[in-house]
């Protein structure tokens, strides 16, 4: 039997090596363009399917370029077609961009999102603030563990930013209106014996949809000792409108208890030039 986690962590490692190889050579493609050149990429790799899991937006894949104000990265969720990739708006050196795709491994149909922002310029403030959310992201998988509730980890990732960061929101994984902070969600199969995805990608994609439970603050999912979940969010400064939404995506994996932290960006990091996130 194939290791679900293994298949987590190298489905992971493929999206992150097909966004390094598509950033190659980008300033002035517009956000359509980009999100071709992912996809082109995709279809290289046989081993997943040849669009992501997370659709709309086309093909699982979401691309946004946005100067100050930063009202586009302010999006209240990638499936309106608003915030499709777009051909008209195109990538410059100012740009704060952000990145997404969600491929499904063909074996296992374990998902390996990976997404992240990027920014290639010269302001000092934009790095540092991309930096400081990306480190706060980190913190809260880092906080987890086996036994927890994911309404505990809610609660540490509120306490966490309070005064100076605050969750840019989007719309909900569901219909609780208590519910404030959404952090991410399980790995459908990660966990659960015998789950049934289905016999073509429609509808596996379908029962990842469903299946999903969210890491939401009235969420009382206790982490077991082997599973997979996301922890993402997207941050802005609490005082400065003027920064930009920041977005990272982690996946954390448990195998019998013992815990690794899917970042894989590194290599993204190093083929945009952002050395000062090291």
């Amino acid at each position: 039997m194939v290791d679900i986690i293994d298949a987590i962590i190298r489905t992971r490692k493929t999206a992150s090596e097909i966004l390094t190889k598509s950033l190659n050579k980008i300033e002035g493609l517009s956000e359509k363009q980009l999100a071709e050149k992912i996809l082109k990429e995709v279809r290289n790799y046989s081993e997943i399917f040849p669009e992501g899991y997370y659709s709309p937006p086309p093909s699982g894949i979401g691309i946004l370029f946005d100067q100050k104000p930063f009202k586009r990265l302010r999006y209240d969720s990638l499936r309106n077609p608003e915030y499709w990739p777009s051909q008209d708006i195109t990538l410059n050196n100012e740009s704060v961009s952000m990145l997404y795709f969600s491929p499904v491994d063909r074996e296992t149909n374990m998902l390996g999102d990976v997404g992240c922002t990027i920014y290639q310029g010269e302001d000092e403030e934009i790095k540092q603030h991309i930096k400081k959310c990306y480190d706060t992201i980190l913190k809260i998988a880092q906080y987890t563990e086996v036994g927890m509730e994911f309404s505990q980890i809610c609660k540490f990732a509120s306490n966490l930013i309070k005064g100076e960061l605050k969750m840019t929101k989007w719309t909900a994984a569901n219909s609780d209106p208590n519910q404030s902070i959404n952090l991410g969600h399980t790995v459908p199969g990660s966990f659960e014996k015998d789950l049934v995805f289905g016999n073509t990608f429609e509808e596996v994609k379908e029962t990842i949809r469903i299946s999903r439970i969210a890491l939401i603050d009235t969420a009382n999912f206790i982490i077991p000792e082997t599973c997979a979940f996301t922890v993402e969010s997207r941050l802005e400064d609490f005082d400065n409108p003027n920064l930009p939404s920041v977005h990272f995506h982690f996946i954390v994996c448990f195998r019998k208890g013992k815990k690794v932290i899917l970042e894989n960006c590194n290599d993204i990091f190093k083929a945009t030039g952002m050395d000062y996130m090291n």
